[in-house]
């Protein structure tokens, strides 16, 4: 197959006749499961395959659960011959599921045996295929679409329900159907009416048995009088049907021609035409949309009275403009994208060069700002730099006088050892006594006459507790050894005397 093949249709609860197929019945539920591969639906199919969900629709599970939720809840108000209404659930005649159906060219068992290969150009079909789709339906529908590889061509079934209607109705997606309601819509006054239907004639009441009788011979006798007239009442009801069949196909002939006649004179297209029509169209615009950039004619080759050597063809040269197309659009994508992109450079040229214009502009006040930022910088700096100088003076300064300090701490330290030495010398060779409890010598060394003097504050605090401290320690020494039951002296006062 190289030409397009796209079938819609409705569908109902109730199993409808399919047309052309006798004994062959189609339901909302068979189709269904005739998608999703529920083996009760798929004994036409030879070695089933799990169908292939297509992205960016809702799962078939979830379509169908959705769609069995809403016709539970849908409920019509009816109007009875006596006036009088009454509240039922939705019809099951009624076209609640609406279908479409697209084959591909290449064969199941093809794409099977080299997927990597006819990859590409099934995804693009199926792409072209959905964004078709959607492209005709209206907003508010809900609709789900699947794969198969496991029949003759590759196909996609897409399920919808018009979510948006209050029952559902699938008519109003279908684009024949829909034409065909306009079409009676605007043409409901000069409707043109059928011939009246021929008087039938009355088939006879059946005979009825008699009384059941005790008497064998006479129930054998009214057993066999009954049989006798069923069969007559037979014979007479099928002359009455054969003349009454006669009566119908001679007032359907006549009412035919009579319609017929009628639209003529009318002169405008009929239901038929109109749907006919919309068909057509639909087929025209899914070969733009869909066959023409996969490469598949609009019509096959019995359609159009064609040779088999005239259609092979007619199938190279489709391809062949296939090809050309999608060269065409690829270079059409190539020259919008560097036109594009010369249109941003453009852009982005004129919005440097307004920046340029503008910082030309404002150049001078910008340089008189950085000059003056620039003295303002300096003379911070110079401020900074002069204190980081004044800082570094002080330091100095204070560490020439820590280090003199120190000197004289050490200075001190030595003076207070040497004395301590003559303290305890003196209190062994008898030059110092005590006197309470009071260290006296007629001199002492220099420290400790300073201590004693005027100059006692040149000598640290630190220095004078060191040596008065070690004179009471002296003190106390001594009066251990002289006197060990003597009371110890007081550590607060001083320990040497003038």
């Amino acid at each position: 197959m190289a030409y397009q093949f796209f079938h819609i249709e409705t569908y109902s609860e109730q199993p409808q006749p399919v047309k052309g197929s006798k004994g062959h019945f189609n339901s909302a539920a068979q189709v269904e499961g005739e998608a999703a591969r529920d083996p009760l639906y798929s004994e036409h199919v030879d070695s089933p395959l799990p169908p292939k969900q297509l992205a960016g629709t809702l799962t078939i599970a979830d379509f169908r659960a959705k769609r069995a939720q809403l016709l539970a809840n849908i409920t019509e108000t009816v109007t009875g011959k006596n006036g009088t209404t009454y509240t039922r659930a939705l019809r099951k005649d009624a076209a609640t599921l609406y279908t479409e159906i697209h084959s591909h060219p290449l064969t199941s068992e093809e794409v099977m045996a080299d997927p990597d290969a006819h990859a590409h150009s099934i995804v693009d079909w199926g792409t072209r295929v959905l964004d078709d789709f959607k492209a005709r339906m209206p907003k508010g529908i809900d609709y789900t679409s699947v794969l198969h590889l496991d029949e003759g061509h590759v196909h996609i079934h897409i399920l919808a329900m018009n979510t948006a209607d209050p029952k559902l109705d699938a008519n109003k997606l279908h684009a024949g159907k829909v034409a065909a309601a306009v079409h009676r819509d605007q043409n409901v006054s000069d409707a043109i009416e059928s011939l009246p239907k021929p008087d039938l004639a009355k088939r006879p009441n059946k005979p009825k048995k008699s009384r059941p009788s005790k008497n064998r011979v006479t129930q054998k006798k009214n057993d066999a009088s009954h049989a006798a007239a069923v069969i007559a009442w037979e014979t007479e009801c099928a002359e009455i049907d054969a003349a009454n069949d006669k009566l119908i196909t001679a007032w359907e002939a006549e009412n035919k021609r009579h319609l017929n006649e009628g639209r003529q004179k009318r002169g405008r297209p009929s239901v038929q035409t109109a749907y006919i029509a919309a068909m057509k169209k639909l087929q025209d615009d899914y070969y733009e949309a869909v066959g023409k950039p996969c490469g598949l004619l609009r019509v096959g080759p019995r359609l159009a009275r064609k040779s088999t050597k005239e259609y092979a063809a007619e199938k190279k040269q489709a391809k062949r403009l296939a090809k050309e197309a999608a060269r065409l659009e690829e270079q059409r994508k190539t020259h919008e994208a560097r036109e594009a992109e010369l249109a941003a450079r453009a852009d982005e040229l004129a919005t440097v060069e307004a920046k340029l214009a503008e910082r030309e502009t404002t150049h001078k006040a910008d340089v008189d700002a950085a000059k003056n930022s620039l003295e303002l910088e300096r003379a911070s700096f110079q401020q900074a730099k002069d204190e980081v100088e004044k800082a570094h003076k002080n330091w100095e300064k204070g560490l020439v006088e820590k280090e003199n300090e120190l000197l004289h701490r050490e200075a001190e330290l030595t003076e207070a050892v040497d004395a301590m030495g003559e303290i305890f010398e003196a209190v062994e060779t008898g030059e110092a006594e005590i006197v309470n409890n009071k260290l006296f010598k007629p001199r002492w060394p220099g420290i400790v006459s300073r201590m004693q003097g005027a100059d006692r504050d040149q000598v640290s605090s630190p220095i004078r507790k060191l040596i008065n401290g070690f004179a009471r320690l002296v003190v106390r020494l001594s009066k251990r050894t002289q006197d060990s039951h003597a009371p110890e002296m007081q550590d607060d006062g001083p320990g040497l005397g003038g």
